[in-house]
């Protein structure tokens, strides 16, 4: 008997070895060292250094079959092939650099419906195709401009049905306005991204869409005269396919410098991935700005980043709301945000204190921000800052700017409007580069009134950069 079992045995970790190589090696050495240990014990009869070796046998069989029928269980869709995108196939160079529309049409989730208006003056527009889930909608469309005047492109508008007078626009997010040859006579195709103007729980069962447009070169005089709004009604279909995406519950939050960052109404969908900041009602600081923020897709040699500034960011509320590309060719792949810091300000550093009357300021973050020289040289209730931006953090100075908020105080507790006049001097800008950085001097016109002094600004950026990162994983 002991000599049938042996053989049995023998023949079993031949076929093993077989396999073996297919077992990561880490796994492997695991298991044998675990085979090793059990082997150590002394006062072991055959029969039970016969079930340790069945038992190290079935471990390594499982490290083989496990994966094996998971991946048979769960496959990959990236490895698929990219179905074909038929007549749509006219819109691949305009959307080259959109994921989010490229994947689904590799996917097969983007519909063709192409549904014309009526001509007017000479032009038809034509929605080719369509893709739409809770938070957002792509339409990819056709411009037919049978006129000799190019015209420009004011945007879509979506409504309910034709009479509906409430837009479910929210703000435009990626498109290809501003290409020199949109709206030129001929054949022009193009497209447009929209966020919903909220969460939308179900689509209409029709969806009007308007296109409005103008000449270019119109007399701005007789703007309303020249406006053109062409609509098509687009049945929007009751399958799946234009209805999906998840919402994250995000149970991790982002912490900088001691400083909370949540990412609420987190959304993950065909037209893109959703997520909103808000930050920790204890934190000490007031944030301005994420720092390179980023999603990362995938993992290893897989991986792909996509840049906040590449997306759709809106504030609401003081609050931003971001948009970034969705790989719909890739639903399983992990996806993670990475923040590589803040531009923030302790609380009790967010206000601007100015002397207006004597030209000083009596508090200020720090030392790059000063009255600039020219200020004796304007006339009464012009301020004008200079903000040095030194060459360490020029990179980062877009991504963060410099603002201040339109309504100050005076001494006696009185709030007052920043003066816009015909010059525009209250938030006019001017740039200029030496050896220490990049100087941005900014106007401020507080009006020629004698006003108690001193005044009180607030900041609403500040480039006050804490580098320090931290990520969380959104799937």
């Amino acid at each position: 008997m002991a000599e049938s079992e042996e053989k049995l045995l023998n023949e079993y970790f031949h076929k093993i070895n077989v396999e073996a190589e297919e077992i990561p090696e880490v796994k492997l050495d695991a298991a044998i060292r675990k085979g090793m240990q059990l082997g150590n014990q002394k006062g072991l009869s055959f029969r039970k250094r016969y079930a340790v070796i069945t038992l190290a046998v079935l471990a390594i069989a499982l490290l083989i079959i496990v994966p094996r029928v998971n991946q048979m269980a769960n496959p990959v869709r990236a490895q698929l092939p990219p179905k074909s995108w038929g007549k749509l196939e006219l819109f691949r160079p305009i959307i080259s650099n959109n994921l989010s529309i490229k994947s689904a049409l590799d996917a097969g989730m983007l519909k063709e419906v192409d549904v014309s208006s009526a001509e007017v003056d000479g032009i038809t527009w034509t929605v080719n195709g369509i893709m739409a889930d809770h938070r957002g909608i792509a339409v990819l469309y056709t411009i037919q401009n049978n006129t000799d005047q190019k015209l420009q492109t004011m945007g879509l508008t979506l409504k309910r049905g034709r009479n509906d007078l409430n837009s479910l626009t929210g703000y435009s997010g990626f498109s290809t306005y501003g290409k020199p040859e949109d709206g030129s006579p001929g054949t022009t195709q193009m497209f447009e991204q929209i966020v919903w103007d909220k969460y939308q729980d179900k689509l209409p069962e029709e969806l009007n869409i308007t296109l409005t447009i103008m000449p270019q070169n119109a007399d701005q005089s007789l703007m309303s005269k020249n406006i053109r709004n062409l609509s098509v009604n687009i049945p929007m279909s009751a399958e799946k396919d234009y209805f999906q995406g998840e919402v994250v519950d995000l149970k991790k939050s982002i912490s900088i410098a001691g400083q909370e960052i949540k990412m609420d109404n987190v959304y993950i969908g065909p037209t893109g991935i959703y997520m909103r900041e808000t930050f920790g009602r204890e934190n000490t600081m007031r944030i301005f700005n994420l720092l390179t923020p980023k999603l990362v897709i995938g993992k290893g040699d897989h991986q792909e980043e996509q840049i906040w500034a590449n997306s759709v960011s809106s504030v609401s509320g003081g609050l931003k709301n971001y948009v970034y590309h969705n790989d719909n060719m890739r639903p399983d792949d992990p996806i993670k945000l990475e923040v590589g810091g803040i531009s923030a300000l302790d609380q009790s550093k967010v206000e601007l204190v100015i002397n207006t009357e004597t030209q000083e300021i009596l508090k200020v973050p720090d030392n790059y921000l000063t009255i600039s020289k020219r200020t004796a040289d304007e006339e009464k209730g012009i301020i004008v800052l200079d903000l040095l931006i030194p060459k360490k953090v020029e990179e980062l100075h877009e991504a963060t700017g410099f603002g201040i908020d339109d309504n100050f105080v005076d001494s006696a507790g009185s709030g007052h409007w920043l003066v816009r006049d015909s010059d525009n001097y209250s938030r006019y800008r001017e740039y200029s580069e030496d050896a220490k950085g990049t100087t941005v001097t900014y106007f401020l016109n507080v009006g020629k009134e004698n006003l108690p002094q001193p005044l009180t600004f607030r900041f609403t950026n500040y480039p006050n950069m804490i580098m320090e990162t931290d990520s969380v994983r959104i799937r």
